[in-house]
């Protein structure tokens, strides 16, 4: 690559370095404004979760352009709608979380956004993708000190192990949960907790533990004053006394749910706790009245009436009306249970979606490898061509400093040779000494640009050609040499009559009296180079002896 070459290369890669810098300046202050804006949310979005809700609302994410804060944005955004409990379903925010922090290093936010795309995940009913997504910010808690969001994962962790059925799963979980609570002393999320834990227990069949830790759920409702958690308590308490006909506890309940007026989770369902309680304190008729009237509220399910007409008909002693309704609430949970037998195993989806991300994760790994190798390569190529473009202007600069001393050694040998000689060299190469005279201060007059220097390089190195092949000249310089040295050229033609070319070029420029530098240059040689030819003309000669043998190894040696 020639140096003219290299000077356009590196023109083209300033000149758009330059218009990426401008282009990034341009949106550089908007997106620090606008990040300043999601820090402000952060900051908010725990304690004064509304305002942060209109701080965020500020921005959108087409206010940013670069990847990772893109990624925050949508973090932050998706934690503020979550503390101010508005559930999301799209993807739109998870998308980018997901793409940027699934590799990420920075564990505490990683994170914090992977349990967000879980929730989003879980809004969409995708389950499966949801329990991945958990799975991956517990590792990065691992790495990271934050107790109240590991709780909060593994509470959710548990609601997904229960959607999908798995409550042995979700019963381990939400106890992951009550333990983090504690630990932080977080008394209401433990007690979530608890309501969740025993409602596990429920579907397990465990119905002694399951009182227990409900009631212990209910005695911080009442404490606290909660009504709505309480009201959730009760309505798992009234449906454990049905199942283990506990119907003086299930008066108990019932009476606190009519005192603190608990109807937060249906009429219906209140309806048709009421009517199997009543049957069995003998007011069938009341408790069929109850029941009907549940059917035909809006909140009502059949599971709920069809259980509560077979509990009514059992206590009046109408086997076989509550046979034939047991059998209807016997066939609704057989339709319950396909339904559940036709979704896909929870951890079987969950381990295959795990493989597929271990997959991804290996390809993002191989393409980033190759990128690197691309990028290296590249960069190794640019510093070569940078490298060479140096090299190739200090060989310049050395080549013309070098020039500028070997003018100057041969003016000044013109004037320390006898007088007929100096005049004849003179004659010879004083247009040419001056030309490279001329063009090495040319050379070093840095207000030139950088091609017109190359053209006078270029110009100087054809110059020093043209005196190494001027061959009239040559011819007119040994006939100098022969007149008024003495000869020389001659004596040596038939002291050495088959010396080499070079030699005798050699040869005819020290009886001249250029310098080694100078005939360095004329030879394509170095200094040293010359010195060594020298030595060697002068031990041939010696070797073959006769009468100007001595004469010539004297024109030889001079300096």
């Amino acid at each position: 690559m020639s140096f003219r070459a290299v000077h356009t290369l590196c023109r083209v890669v300033l000149q758009a370095v330059t218009l990426v810098v401008m282009s990034m300046a341009v949106g550089c202050g908007s997106e620090r404004e606008a990040l300043r804006v999601v820090e402000e949310a952060e900051q908010l979005r725990v304690d004064s979760p509304e305002e942060a809700l209109e701080v965020i609302r500020r921005v959108s994410l087409d206010d940013f352009g670069r990847r990772e804060h893109r990624a925050r944005y949508a973090l932050v955004c998706s934690e503020v709608y979550y503390y101010n409990f508005v559930d999301i379903a799209d993807d739109s925010l998870a998308r980018p979380m997901r793409d940027y922090y699934i590799d990420s290093d920075n564990h505490a936010e990683r994170a914090r956004a992977l349990v967000q795309v879980a929730f989003v995940a879980r809004n969409r009913g995708e389950l499966a993708e949801a329990m991945v997504a958990l799975l991956e910010a517990e590792a990065s808690l691992e790495h990271a000190d934050d107790l109240r969001l590991e709780g909060l994962l593994h509470r959710t962790k548990g609601d997904i192990y229960s959607d999908g059925c798995l409550f042995a799963n979700a019963l381990e979980e939400y106890g992951e949960a009550k333990r983090c609570f504690d630990v932080l002393g977080l008394e209401y999320h433990a007690a979530s907790a608890l309501y969740d834990m025993g409602g596990m227990l429920v579907q397990l069949r465990d119905f002694e533990r399951a009182e227990e830790v409900l009631n212990e759920a209910l005695k911080y409702a009442i404490a606290t004053e909660n009504r709505e958690f309480e009201c959730g308590v009760l309505h798992e308490l009234l449906d454990l006394s049905i199942y283990r006909d506990d119907y003086a506890a299930c008066r108990v309940y019932l009476d606190t749910f009519m005192q603190d007026e608990c109807l937060l989770f249906g009429d219906a369902h209140y309806h048709a706790v009421r009517a199997m309680l009543l049957s069995r304190e003998g007011g069938v008729d009341e408790a069929l009245r109850l029941v009907e009237a549940a059917a035909t509220m809006e909140d009502n399910e059949w599971a709920d009436i069809e259980y509560a007409r077979y509990i009514i008909y059992r206590n009046a002693g109408v086997m076989q009306e509550a046979l034939r309704w047991q059998e209807h609430s016997k066939n609704a949970q057989d339709r319950l249970m396909l339904e559940v037998l036709e979704q896909p195993v929870l951890n079987v989806e969950v381990e295959m979606l795990q493989r597929d991300l271990r997959a991804e994760r290996r390809e993002r790994e191989l393409v980033a490898e190759r990128n690197a190798m691309i990028f290296a390569a590249v960069t190794l190529l640019v510093v070569a061509i940078i490298l060479y473009a140096w090299y190739r202007l200090r060989r310049k600069n050395r080549e013309i400093a070098q020039y500028v001393e070997t003018v100057s050694e041969l003016q000044l040998t013109l004037r320390t040779l006898p007088l007929e000689m100096a005049s004849s060299v003179g004659s010879l190469y004083r247009d040419r000494f001056s030309e490279l005279n001329d063009l090495c201060e040319t050379y070093y007059d840095h207000s030139g640009s950088a091609r017109h220097k190359n053209m006078v390089f270029n110009k100087l190195v054809q110059t020093i050609e043209a005196i190494k092949n001027d061959a009239k000249r040559l011819e007119e310089l040994e006939m100098a040499v022969n007149e008024y040295r003495g000869g020389l050229m001659r004596k040596l033609n038939e002291v050495l009559p088959k010396l080499s070319e070079r030699d005798r070029r050699v040869s005819l420029y020290l009886f001249a009296g250029f310098s080694n530098r100078a005939i360095a240059i004329f030879i394509d040689s170095d200094p040293v180079s010359v010195s060594k030819i020298r030595y060697n003309i002068k031990q041939k000669i010696k070797s073959v002896g006769g009468e100007d043998a001595e004469l010539l190894v004297e024109a030889l040696s001079e300096k």
